[in-house]
């Protein structure tokens, strides 16, 4: 044998041993199931919630063949320690209680109960002591009553969902007299509040204006009070902003005041359905270059069209249709035209007092698909 065929046997013994090696050490360390307190705990709350449809927990069970609930239908759990770390319950069309022994699932950090039904009643206050927490989600599980302050207490929470359609009883929806446990939610970054009564929460700005990491604020149909401005709120402010939703309010225009100059990275804004009351779009809007969807309809504004806001290049759907907007359309349109040419998609300014001709440079809009300049008076249309 020569010396090239002994290396090159030697090397392959060497591969076969690590081989046998790792299979060994595999077949010696099986896969690590969920706990025996975590698997008690998820039973108890099977226990305390049923299904129109059957049992739609079905995996859930007692039996040898089910004892594992780290393979239970929406549990997922750490591949190395075997704790449950995902609860995804959502849409499952579930009834009845939350068990206490839920806070038995210490380890969970994702836990989704949306699309639920628990009857109007009230968020348990144990939710407050999953402290891993990073996403809660109870959109439309009709949970009602106030919004426990132990909420605060889940220090890495990053996502918040309780939103609720407006569609649904009134008289189970969230309500707030105080935010003042949101400021402890420092790792926010989504945060949607949708159809929360928030009418007496004063200073749920300067709540909002603490989360540093904030990027999504959803507060639509809240009932918020107008906020009062002061240089604190304004130079407090998070920059980290990109879509924020406050349609459906009592805001007047102090409003205007936070979001100008400051929130230049916002890329979807609604403002709709409030009440303005009288002053125009302010000029600063214009700043906030990076604005993809821009919503004001509805909301009483008076007036003349900033010429900056048609510098908005990036704008694919503008909605100011259903105020009292006056003037001429030329500048505007021109301006848009020649900016927002290859963006803009839906264009909406029906139902204002807007006068004139509208200029032919509106053809250059080569992706518009949605235009309405209707119940003006407008010549050329």
């Amino acid at each position: 044998m020569t010396v090239a065929n002994t290396v090159e046997a030697r090397c392959c013994f060497k591969l076969l041993y690590a081989i046998v090696v790792v299979l060994l050490l595999h077949m010696s360390s099986p896969c690590i199931g969920c706990s025996e307190r975590e698997r008690q705990a998820l039973l108890a709350l099977k226990q305390g919630l049923v299904g129109d449809d059957g049992d739609l927990l079905f995996s859930w069970g007692r039996e040898a063949q089910n004892r594992d609930c780290c393979q239970w239908d929406g549990v997922y759990c750490n591949n190395e320690t075997g704790h449950v770390v995902k609860l995804d319950l959502g849409g499952m069309y579930l009834r009845g209680k939350i068990s206490p022994k839920l806070i038995h699932l210490q380890h969970l950090e994702y836990l989704d109960l949306s699309f639920n039904d628990f009857n109007g009643s009230k968020i348990p206050d144990f939710i407050g002591s999953l402290s891993n927490l990073i996403y809660l989600s109870l959109s439309e599980a009709n949970f009602g009553g106030q919004i426990p302050n132990q909420l605060g207490n889940l220090t890495h929470l990053q996502y918040l969902d309780l939103s609720f359609n407006e569609d649904f009883d009134s008289e189970n929806f969230f309500h707030a007299k105080n935010l003042n446990w949101l400021p402890n939610l420092s790792s926010l970054k989504h945060l949607d509040l949708t159809s929360t009564n928030l009418s007496d929460v004063v200073g749920w700005l300067e709540a909002v204006n603490m989360l540093p990491k904030l990027t999504n604020l959803i507060l639509q149909g809240c009932n918020l009070p107008p906020p009062i401005i002061s240089s604190v709120s304004i130079m407090n402010c998070s920059n980290s902003l990109v879509h924020v939703d406050l349609s459906l309010n009592n805001l007047n225009s102090s409003i205007f005041q936070w979001l100008s100059g400051t929130h230049t990275n916002l890329v979807y804004l609604d403002l709709s359905e409030n009440y303005f009351r009288g002053p125009s779009i302010p000029a600063s809007f214009g700043n906030m270059s990076s604005l993809v969807h821009l919503s004001l309809y509805y909301s009483e504004l008076e007036g003349g069209i900033p010429n900056s806001l048609a510098k908005l290049c990036r704008l694919r759907r503008l909605e100011l249709y259903g105020n009292s907007l006056s003037g001429q359309l030329t500048n505007f349109v021109e301006i848009l035209s020649e900016c927002a040419q290859n963006t803009l998609e839906y264009l909406d300014i029906r139902g204002n007092n807007l006068s004139g001709r509208i200029p032919e440079s509106i053809g250059q809009m080569s992706k518009l698909e949605t235009i309405d300049f209707s119940q003006n008076s407008l010549e050329g249309f």
